[in-house]
């Protein structure tokens, strides 16, 4: 293999750990922003939330490790954390 190669190749693991570690805390803090903006009392959604985002931060780890394309896990990552966070400021602009 040649150097041209292998910095090819511990870039992409470096994007991928990247994906993983900051993707899917984005993607689980959004998932906690969403469940608070969901129900009548705050406290109960974002504890409901924090409970439950590790499923979101260990499927979006998992994920970044899959044989997808490194850009693709990083357009997803974002998209998904954006959608949940547009969801949130509607359900948040909605209750008033």
């Amino acid at each position: 293999m040649d150097q041209s190669a292998e910095k090819h190749s511990g870039l992409r693991l470096i994007s991928r750990l990247a994906a993983a570690v900051l993707g899917g805390y984005a993607l689980a803090s959004a998932w906690v922003v969403m469940c608070g903006a969901l129900g009548a009392a705050r406290v109960e959604g974002v504890l409901g939330g924090v409970q439950s985002s590790w499923l979101w931060y260990v499927a979006a780890v998992i994920w970044a490790f899959s044989p997808v394309a490194p850009r693709r896990v990083w357009v997803v990552l974002g998209g998904a954390t954006v959608a949940l966070l547009g969801v949130a400021a509607l359900l948040t602009s909605v209750k008033g």
